[in-house]
């Protein structure tokens, strides 16, 4: 009997029911698409935010005195601890080593160059393929794993290159194999009067070396007082074996806002088993560089403020806009509903009467009407869905240049979406239903 009298009011009104599931369609194709972009492009922002430099700087833990040159602090070598630059493979190996990105290690110091002239000269890695242990990755991604097209297994391509591939370079990038390759600072290259493929002198202490121009570096930033080495010639110069003095590290980071609310600005040594544990498998910034503490004992690893504040701010806005867009969709999409189901009531309003009066509760009669609300939710979601990927992949080709990479979870999202937005927009007028009198009815009806 239900199936009979639902049949029949959808095939008697089939222009209202096709509107009211054509607004559920589109909410839910909004929403399809909001979420998708929501999901998938947020990554892909993250990933391309990490072009503007490294968000982590790890240092010795026992660094102690400090020397402000050129606008650099330095760490002078007699004064502090050293990091092993061939411990750095651990990052990869951590929880979150997939969002490990890249990492250089720093070695700085002031030499003499020309003209008895002091200037900071700097080690460090420019482009180094580094072979990892088993257990690390070398992919990327907030837990996915994202190989490189020709990439070999377990080698990892890290260095300058990586973590500042803003800089720009006049002439070619030095070779980390080339122990005479130097990239100079455009300043420090006015100052010494040097130009690409030219050759010149540095001096520390009674330790002396030839260095011949590969590029000349431009930033806008302190780099460009700086000249810059590779990594083992600055520890020549210096008369060590090993070691750096700080590691730059960008890895990608997902905003504390996403935590759980009560995990939110609170001291991890202060919290229960279950909370750390739940924080520690969060991809925020302070369990990364717990991590990378772990990895490399001896070393204090922190954010570099200003960019990671500014990375979280833009993805936390980027992500609640979404939100709110996906929302007021739906909440059209509700209206919609809302609209066409009052006019049905006042149309069935007769046959509600009649129903009241052979016996049916109010519970049946609502039933009836929010069967139909369900049925329409249900169509106008499945229709949305696929209305929404398409719509999804327009807008990653033609807007962000990416494809939209569709996470399988969405579609029953989507339908409980759409079936909800149908439910919430029929309650009104179902409960209008549920306190109509029987005999008015029928007596309006005569």
């Amino acid at each position: 009997m239900w199936m009979r009298i639902l049949w029949g009011t959808l095939r008697r009104r089939p222009c209202r029911v096709g509107v009211t599931a054509l607004a559920v369609a589109v909410g839910a194709a909004l929403a399809t698409a909001l979420l998708a972009i929501s999901l998938d492009i947020t990554t892909k922002m993250a990933r391309e935010l990490r072009s503007y430099g490294a968000n982590i700087l790890v240092t010795p833990r026992d660094a102690g005195l400090r020397v402000e040159i050129g606008g650099m602090t330095i760490n002078p070598p007699a004064a502090q601890g050293a990091i092993d630059e061939n411990e750095l493979t651990k990052l990869k190996t951590i929880f979150w080593r997939h969002n490990i990105v890249g990492f250089a290690p720093f070695l700085s110091m002031v030499i003499q160059a020309g003209d008895n002239k002091r200037v900071v000269l700097t080690g460090t890695w420019f482009d180094r393929r580094i072979t990892l242990p088993k257990r690390a990755a070398a992919s990327i991604g907030f837990g996915r794993e994202e190989k490189a097209k020709g990439a070999e297994p377990n080698v990892f391509r890290t260095g300058v290159k990586t973590v500042s591939p803003w800089w720009q370079v006049k002439g070619r990038w030095a070779q980390d194999d080339d122990p005479r390759a130097a990239m100079v600072g455009i300043r420090v290259a006015r100052q010494l009067a040097l130009r690409v493929d030219q050759a010149f002198t540095v001096r520390h202490d009674d330790r002396e070396r030839t260095l011949r121009v590969a590029g000349l570096v431009s930033t806008g930033g302190d780099e460009e007082e700086q000249i810059f080495v590779p990594l083992p010639v600055a520890q020549e110069l210096l008369g060590l074996r090993k070691g750096a003095d700080k590691v730059l590290v960008s890895a990608l980071v997902e905003p504390e806002e996403n935590l759980r609310k009560d995990l939110r600005g609170v001291d991890p040594s202060k919290m229960t088993p279950e909370q750390y544990e739940t924080w520690y498998c969060s991809p925020i910034m302070g369990a990364v560089t717990k991590q990378i503490e772990e990895a490399l004992p001896g070393t204090k690893a922190r954010p570099i403020r200003r960019i990671a504040e500014a990375e979280g701010a833009f993805l936390g806005k980027v992500g609640l806009l979404m939100t709110l867009l996906t929302l007021t969709a739906l909440a059209a999409a509700g209206l919609a509903v809302m609209t066409s189901m009052t006019a049905t009531v006042q149309e069935r309003r007769a046959e509600i009467g009649l129903m009241k009066a052979i016996g049916a509760g109010d519970a049946q009669v609502a039933f009836i009407f929010l069967s139909q609300a369900g049925l329409i939710g249900l169509a106008g979601g499945l229709l949305g869905y696929v209305a929404g990927l398409g719509l999804a992949i327009f807008i990653g080709q033609q807007v962000f240049d990416a494809a939209i990479a569709l996470p399988p979870l969405l579609l029953p999202v989507v339908l409980v979406l759409a079936q909800g937005v149908a439910l919430a927009g029929s309650a009104l007028p179902v409960r209008r239903a549920m306190h109509f009198d029987p005999a008015s009815l029928l007596g309006a009806a005569k």
